[in-house]
C-alpha cells in the first residue's frame, strides 16, 4: 500500500563552501498532520478505530496496544522539526533541509456485536516517514528513491530553491 507522503518541514537555503561544513539553518513547519475520528452512530473510543487503522496499514506490531502507540493519540502534535537536521555535507552548494510525513486514512463500518448497532466514519493518522536534504543546484535522479520520496525532495527544492532549480525539475531516468 503506497501511502501519500507530504513536506512536513522545511528550511531556507544554506550555502556552504566547496569543502562543505555545517548546516545552520532551522526547519519550519509548512504542514501539520493530524489524527482525527468521525463517524455517525454509537460512539466509538477513538484510540481503538485508530488501533484497527494501525494493524490494517502494519503499523501496530505484535505486543502494541492502543493506549501505547503514538498513532493512535488524536492530540499528538509533530515534534521539532530541528529534532532531525542533517548536521553537515561534505560538498559544497546550496541546500534545503526537509522532513516528511505520510497520511493513513480510511472508512470504516462496525457492527456492534450485541445490538447490531452500526458506526460509519472515517479515521486518519500519520506517520513520519524520514528527512533529507537536497543541494538546489542538483537534479534528482529516478533510481535515488520512491516516487514520492522525490515529489517531496522536489517540493522542498520548488519552494526554498525557487521553481526553476534543478532539483525542483522532474527526476532524470537511470543511467542519463
Amino acid at each position: 500500500m503506497e501511502r501519500p507522503v507530504r513536506l512536513s518541514a522545511l528550511s531556507d537555503v544554506e550555502t556552504l563552501g566547496s569543502g562543505g561544513g555545517k548546516f545552520t539553518q532551522r526547519k519550519r513547519r509548512v504542514w501539520w498532520p493530524e489524527a482525527s475520528v468521525s463517524s455517525r452512530g454509537p460512539e466509538l473510543p477513538s484510540r481503538d478505530v485508530l488501533f484497527s487503522l494501525a494493524e490494517f496499514v502494519g503499523e501496530a506490531q505484535e505486543g502494541d496496544d492502543a493506549d501505547s502507540l503514538a498513532f493512535t493519540d488524536v492530540a499528538r502534535k509533530p515534534g521539532d522539526p530541528d529534532a532531525s537536521r542533517a548536521v553537515s555535507s561534505e560538498g559544497g552548494g546550496r541546500f534545503v533541509q526537509y522532513d516528511e510525513a505520510s497520511v493513513v486514512e480510511a472508512d470504516f463500518r462496525y457492527t456492534c456485536p450485541r445490538t447490531e448497532a452500526v458506526t460509519l466514519g472515517h479515521a486518519k493518522s500519520w506517520t513520519t516517514e524520514g528527512s533529507g536534504s537536497v543541494e538546489c543546484g542538483t537534479r534528482l535522479h529516478a533510481s535515488e528513491g520512491s516516487r514520492a520520496d522525490l515529489n517531496v525532495a522536489r517540493e522542498a527544492a520548488r519552494l526554498s530553491c525557487g521553481p526553476k532549480s534543478a532539483a525542483a525539475q522532474a527526476p532524470e531516468a537511470a543511467g542519463q
